[in-house]
């Protein structure tokens, strides 16, 4: 070791990024080397970096003076328990290519910003990724959660190991950190022993997800997938194994005959199609109360949930839901001329926003049959309000598309993209159709009756839809209608 070796760890609150940190310095120590570490902790897991520094020096002579705190440009080991916490720190400069190695899992903690966007509001793992390779010196950057999890070990110590062999310290002194640490030892050293054995593979080819029971069912509909362009098939087809799921094959059929609506109209590309087919297979299995309780009793979910909490065989596991539905949620389920009846009934009482806290065990009987008796009424959903309610709202989009199709071919793309705004249930989905309303309105339809629509009709459908995105409140939105009426007046004078 010709100079410090400077390390930075950056985790998220409770994933043992001090006890990393404390193992390396302590370790580094009993090896014979000059140790310091400093951490600044984040004011909460997503709102500052909880960042741990270590200097490492040969010990000759006089103690050195070491730095309290990293500099950008000046880091040999890079390591981080998140992927979006490494982009924030190679994004910071800390990871340079000419000395800097990267350990990094994929694994994913969703951050407040992503999980409340209106549309898709996740950061591009794979952008993460490819800086992360093009600005390090080398990288070791894999599911190592999985790793863990496979070796019963907690994610730290699986990364100590990665570090190990990265540092200029014996594995045998790593090992007497963890067992001096006294905290779980012989789960910490099965982790340490399999990063510090782990070697790259290639990636395990993709397990089909889909319930057993209706993977076979897209072989019917082969013919007509196969009609569609290459790029289109592939969602496609993963959107008849959804609607199979969500209702039957009829309901399948129904997805493929919209789809081939828009796949005959001239100017219909791949892409178009294929974003079409996404969108449309979406809406048609929204997440109705049948749909929630269909996916919170599926055997999938539950081994999932035994596997977070690392159980055993044999080990009892209970699973609590906490449940808020509104009015809408519930009397939804219902035919939807009862339930229209019934709504104007709570709006009178002034209770259209109230709601009903819920604990429902799943995995006890009665919340188990509660839960089987809402999926059961998948048969009856078709008579539902909240089924009238998505076939209207799908029959009017594609009608727009259709009629956007035929005077400006951007436009109608970006009429496709607006299906953003509606998803999920509650007050997301009544916000996220008011805002869609608006937009086509007051932008869409008064573009299309036009006997020329403006040059900038694509680009203010792009804009409502992304200010709406930002803004699920409206404000934005209404902002940006009045801009287009103002446009579309003085463009009239």
């Amino acid at each position: 070791m010709s100079g410090p070796l400077r390390i930075l760890i950056s985790a998220l609150g409770g994933e043992g990024g001090g006890v990393l940190a404390s193992w390396i310095a302590d370790a580094a120590i009993a090896d014979g080397h000059v140790a310091q570490r400093t951490s600044v902790p984040g004011v909460a897991q997503r709102t500052g970096s909880t960042t741990y520094y270590i200097e490492i020096v040969r010990a000759e002579g006089r103690r050195p003076v070491l730095s309290l705190a990293p500099t950008a440009g000046e880091v040999d080991l890079f390591i981080a328990t998140e992927l979006l916490e490494a982009g924030r720190l190679i994004q910071a400069g800390f990871v340079t290519p000419d000395r800097t190695t990267v350990i990094a899992p994929l694994r994913r903690v969703y951050a407040i910003t992503e999980k409340i966007a209106m549309s898709d509001g996740r950061a591009d793992s794979d952008l993460i990724v490819t800086a992360a390779k093009q600005f390090s010196k080398a990288h070791h950057i894999a599911d190592f959660q999985a790793l863990a999890d496979e070796a019963r070990a907690q994610l730290n110590a699986v990364l100590f190991g990665l570090a190990a062999r990265s540092l200029s310290i014996s594995p045998q002194a790593c090992r007497k950190a963890i067992e001096a640490d006294g905290r779980a030892i012989e789960a910490n050293l099965r982790g340490f022993d399999t990063g510090f054995a782990y070697e790259a593979k290639e990636p395990a080819p993709a397990v089909d997800a889909s319930p057993a029971s209706v993977a076979p069912a897209s072989a019917q509909f082969d013919a007509a997938i196969s009609s569609f362009p290459l790029e289109v098939r592939d969602i496609a087809r993963e959107g008849v194994l959804r609607s199979v799921d969500f209702q039957n094959a009829a309901y399948a059929r129904l997805y493929l005959e919209r789809v081939q609506r828009f796949a005959r109209a001239p100017g219909a590309d791949g892409a178009f199609l294929a974003d079409l087919a996404r969108h449309l297979a979406i809406r048609m299995t929204s997440e109705d109360v049948v749909r929630v309780a269909q996916l919170k009793l599926r055997e999938t979910r539950l081994a999932m949930v035994r596997a977070e909490a690392r159980a055993k065989p044999g080990d009892i596991v209970r699973i609590t839901e906490f449940l808020k539905p509104g009015p809408h949620e519930i009397l939804s389920i219902l035919p939807a001329p009862l339930a229209r009846g019934l709504l104007v009934i709570v709006r009178k009482l002034g209770l259209e926003r109230a709601a009903i806290p819920m604990r429902v065990h799943t995995t006890g009987l009665f919340g188990f049959l509660q839960l089987r008796a809402l999926s059961s009424l998948r048969a009856l959903r078709p008579l539902s309000l909240r089924a009238a309610e998505e076939k209207a709202w799908i029959e009017t989009w594609l009608d727009l598309i259709e009629k956007a199709q035929r005077v400006d071919h951007e436009a109608a793309r970006q009429i496709v993209e607006t299906a953003q705004l509606v998803r999920g249930y509650g007050e997301t989905w009544e916000r996220g159709h008011a805002n869609w309303r608006a937009i086509a309105d007051q932008i869409v339809r008064p573009m299309l009756a036009a006997a020329q629509p403006p040059a900038h009709f694509a680009d203010a459908v792009l804009q409502a839809r992304l200010a709406a995105l930002a803004d699920p409140e409206g404000k934005r939105l209404n902002a940006l209608i009045d801009s287009v009426n103002q446009l579309a007046g003085s463009g009239a004078k």
